[in-house]
């Protein structure tokens, strides 16, 4: 389906600057948007608006994190140190002061404020933030190198708005434990987390028995994988849940967190999902999302150069704009990106005895969650 589609980039999203030996390279934000230009999908008329970001205001970033945290980042971001910063999560570590790291906060977070207010309003039917979806920032706390919580702040334009069924999904590797928590006693958000999850994993959380409290319980659904798991069991396990959940739910509007590193070559993590296989979850969520307000971000992945290659066709695919495999000569050149999709193979592929494992994993949980939507989702 083509959506009137905008794309939210400004080269001011570099800023976020946790490093230069962090894993979060925010290079990989600008090398998306001048592959989506190689390909001409910017040009006048065309299917993509490009937007520049609007930094979220401090009113909004309050609607979901504490005074006392954000005056923390404010002063974190203006050079003040002292033990305040390993108490709000800003010290050495996933992610450390740097700075005017407020105002870098704000700009991602605006943006995903932005797409949904645009969404909203009929202007456009999916909106981009790339530089979005830092799912484990809490309202108190900076965590796995996301300072403000956008993707929360998104569902919560819709929910002041009057709407009472917000959908969120996510495919990061990484559990959405920040969104979670955010909304975790509240029924009119339901979040859905698919996600590596085994041993010490990061972050340690998103196992089924996570179902939400009070008037929440029943409105957090969670997927873990074992390590290795290949496209198969990760598709099984998505069509066994997601589209019941959908339909059971039925959405008002939907944010989609769009974590890259599920892919076989992040360094990060340890899914063996292919370019095909990703792609074809994606394509699966907006087909489910259809009719409904969309916000999409992007989130984890640090293959920089798989970042590129799958927000560039997740923009493509919000817009229905078909693009060849082909990259543009004089993008391949300078980024050494040939295809879209994958060009090669995983250097180590599981055997039979960890796929089986992968099976028996999933198939382990799939059933608790059976169960939690027949209860709960009505």
């Amino acid at each position: 389906m083509a959506r009137r589609t905008a794309f939210i980039y400004s080269d001011a999203f570099l800023s976020y600057k946790l490093g230069q030996s962090h894993p979060l390279q925010q290079r990989r934000l600008q090398m998306v948007y001048r592959l989506l230009e190689a390909y001409g999908a910017f040009t006048p008329h065309g299917p993509i608006t490009h937007l520049e970001p609007i930094p979220a205001t401090e009113e909004e970033v309050l609607q979901i994190h504490t005074p006392d945290f954000v005056e923390a980042v404010r002063r974190a971001g203006a050079g003040e140190r002292g033990d305040f910063l390993n108490q709000y999560g800003l010290g050495a570590g996933d992610t450390p002061a740097f700075p005017q790291m407020y105002e870098a906060a704000a700009l991602y977070t605006g943006g995903s404020v932005q797409a949904a207010r645009l969404v909203l309003s009929g202007e456009y039917e999916a909106v981009f933030n790339v530089s979005g979806g830092l799912h484990h920032a809490h309202p108190d706390h900076a965590s796995g190198f996301c300072t403000f919580n956008d993707l929360a702040m998104a569902c919560q334009v819709f929910l002041d708005t009057g709407l009472e069924r917000v959908l969120y999904v996510d495919i990061d590797a990484h559990h959405g434990d920040g969104v979670q928590a955010c909304f975790y006693d509240d029924p009119r958000v339901l979040t859905i987390s698919l996600h590596e999850a085994y041993g010490r994993f990061y972050p340690g959380t998103g196992y089924p028995q996570e179902i939400g409290i009070g008037a929440g319980v029943g409105y957090s659904l969670n997927l873990p994988f074992y390590p290795y798991t290949e496209d198969t069991v990760w598709h099984t396990a998505f069509d066994a849940i997601v589209p019941e959940a959908f339909a059971r739910y039925k959405p008002q509007a939907v944010v989609l967190q769009f974590g890259a590193d599920a892919h076989w070559g992040d360094p990060l993590a340890h899914l063996m999902l292919t370019s095909q296989g990703w792609m074809l979850a994606v394509e699966k969520l907006l087909r489910l999302s259809e009719g409904v307000p969309l916000v999409v971000t992007g989130g984890g992945g640090y293959n920089l150069r798989t970042v590129a290659r799958l927000w560039t066709m997740v923009t493509a695919q919000c817009a229905g704009l078909e693009l060849p495999n082909t990259v543009p000569v004089e993008y391949t050149r300078e980024y050494d990106i040939p295809t879209l999709h994958d060009w090669e193979q995983p250097k180590a592929k599981p055997d039979a005895s960890i796929r089986a494992e992968t099976e028996m994993y999933m198939e382990k949980h799939l059933q608790q969650m059976h169960n939690l939507m027949k209860q709960y989702l009505r």
